[in-house]
């Protein structure tokens, strides 16, 4: 176990509530989810931003260091990868969106060029037993979400708009109706769910 000091947490974490100063450890398991620490070994001119945690988006740099999870990624329009079967530090990996997940790039866009590449400092560590330090891998969607939840609106009206296809125009879509029901004076929340195929 090592301590690093992240750059840049991508949003992929986002429920995990990480610090800059995590602790890494060299015994990686090759599971979907599972949060690596990497360094950025190459620059980019498109396609060249990672989300945060806090939904701002950050250029990457070389030397950057960042958290991102272990996945598959199937686009149209981007990178398409899939997970190593075995990982070391010192490994590379790719950057396959702008979420952070990280894989083995198959397939590139050639609109936005080489994916970035990231060499792996080491799986990120949680600590869930308060008062241990006893460190497990971090992994997104560890908590699996309670599909028997309710789903009550209290009598208010609610539109999704889905699509599974990138640049389909689901969120130019979406900001069309949102205008629409503003300007006829409605009152209108509205979030963006994204996933990886």
């Amino acid at each position: 176990m090592k301590t690093i000091i992240a750059d840049k947490i991508a949003s992929v974490a986002q429920h995990l509530d990480l610090g800059r100063e995590l602790r890494v450890t060299a015994d990686i398991p090759c599971e979907e989810g599972i949060l690596i620490a990497a360094r950025i070994l190459n620059s980019k001119s498109s396609y060249n931003t990672l989300e945060l945690v806090s939904g701002r988006m950050a250029k990457l740099r070389p030397g950057d260091v960042i958290v991102g999870a272990l996945g598959e990624r199937k686009a149209l329009f981007g990178y398409s990868g899939h997970m190593p079967t075995q990982l070391a530090v010192g490994d590379t990996l790719q950057v396959l969106n702008m979420g952070g997940v990280l894989g083995i790039c198959d397939s590139v866009n050639a609109t936005f060029g080489a994916p970035f590449d990231a060499q792996v400092l080491g799986a990120v560590l949680h600590f869930p037993y308060l008062g241990e330090r006893i460190g497990v891998p971090a992994r997104t969607g560890a908590t699996p979400l309670d599909l028997n939840a309710p789903a009550e609106t209290c009598g208010i009206p609610v539109v999704a708009i889905a699509g599974t296809c990138m640049d389909s125009g689901k969120t130019a879509a979406a900001c069309a109706v949102i205008s629409r029901l503003r300007h006829h004076g409605m009152t209108v929340d509205a979030f963006k769910a994204t996933g990886v195929a």
